[in-house]
C-alpha cells in the first residue's frame, strides 16, 4: 500500500523546518519570497501564505512588511514583578550581557514625563541611551531621563559595566520606590532604529517606565525598544479565586 503523501503545504513547512534544524537556514536568515515559493513547489500563492503563516504561529519565522520572512532566533522571555535593574536579570538567567553607552546629555525634560510626574517641562534631565546587547543578538535600546539631583553621578562611573540602580542604592544611598510601566508598539527614528539594525518601519515592543525614589520623589523615565522577533513580555494572571480573600471596602 502507498503512503499517502502529504499536503503540498505540509511539505513546505517541513523543508523549512528541516533547513532550520539542520542550520542551512540561520537566526534572521531571509528565507525564499512566496513567489519563488510558489516556482519551486509548483503550488499556490494560498498554498505557501497558509504554510508560512503556520510557520510563524509556531514561532520558526517571523515577517517584517516590506523586507520579506526570516527565520526567528532565540527569543529572550521574562515576566518581571518588581523593579529591578537589567543587568541584575540577565546575571540571574545566566546571560550574557553588552551594554553599550551610546549617548549621555543634559536635555530638556520629555513633555511625556512631566505630565506623569506633574513636573515644569523647561527642566533639564541627564539623557542616558544604551545599547543591551545579550548572548551576542542586538536586543533593545534603552533612553533613560534621570533627575540630576539623583544621577548627577552618571557620567563619572562606568555605565557599561555597571548596574545604574546598583550604583544609585548601594553606592549613592538613594532607595527606590514604586514603578510605573506602560507597553505598546513602538517605533524608532532612523537614527536610533540603525543602532538596532532594524528599519524605522519596523515595529518594536516598546517599554515605558516611570519610577520613584522611597520617599516618592520622582526619579526617571525610560523608554526601552526591544526587537520584536527577540524579545517577549510574560504576565501571570492569577485566576479570580485568588482574591477570595481581599476584603471588599464596599462590604464594610
Amino acid at each position: 500500500m502507498e503512503k499517502t503523501q502529504p499536503f503540498k503545504y505540509a511539505l513546505i513547512k517541513n523543508d523549512i523546518v528541516q533547513a532550520i534544524k539542520t542550520k542551512q537556514l540561520n537566526a534572521d536568515d531571509k528565507i525564499l519570497s512566496e513567489a519563488k515559493l510558489c516556482k519551486k513547489y509548483n503550488v499556490s500563492r494560498i498554498t505557501v501564505t497558509r504554510a508560512i503563516n503556520e510557520l510563524v504561529a509556531e514561532d520558526y519565522l517571523y515577517r517584517i512588511q516590506g523586507k520579506g520572512t526570516f527565520v526567528k532566533g532565540k527569543q529572550l522571555s521574562e515576566g518581571v514583578s518588581q523593579l529591578s535593574s537589567f543587568t541584575k536579570r540577565m546575571k540571574e538567567k545566566k546571560l550574557k550581557l553588552e551594554t553599550r553607552v551610546l549617548e549621555t546629555a543634559s536635555v530638556t525634560m520629555p513633555v511625556k514625563m512631566a505630565n506623569f510626574f506633574n513636573l515644569p517641562s523647561d527642566k533639564n534631565v541627564i539623557l542616558l541611551k544604551r545599547l543591551r546587547i545579550v548572548d551576542g543578538e542586538l536586543l533593545c535600546l534603552s533612553i533613560a531621563y534621570l533627575m540630576p539631583e539623583f544621577f548627577y553621578w552618571t557620567t563619572l562611573e562606568d555605565m557599561e559595566h555597571e548596574s545604574l540602580y546598583d550604583l544609585l542604592e548601594n553606592k549613592y544611598d538613594f532607595k527606590l520606590g514604586n514603578a510605573t510601566q506602560e507597553f505598546e508598539v513602538g517605533y524608532l527614528n532612523e537614527k536610533n532604529a540603525k543602532f538596532l539594525e532594524i528599519s524605522s518601519q519596523d515595529p518594536c515592543l516598546k517599554l515605558s517606565l516611570y519610577s520613584t525614589l522611597s520617599d516618592g520623589r520622582p526619579a526617571q523615565f525610560e523608554e526601552t525598544y526591544y526587537v520584536g522577533s527577540k524579545y517577549a513580555y510574560q504576565l501571570l494572571l492569577p485566576a479570580p479565586h485568588s482574591f477570595n480573600n481581599v476584603i471588599n471596602i464596599e462590604e464594610l
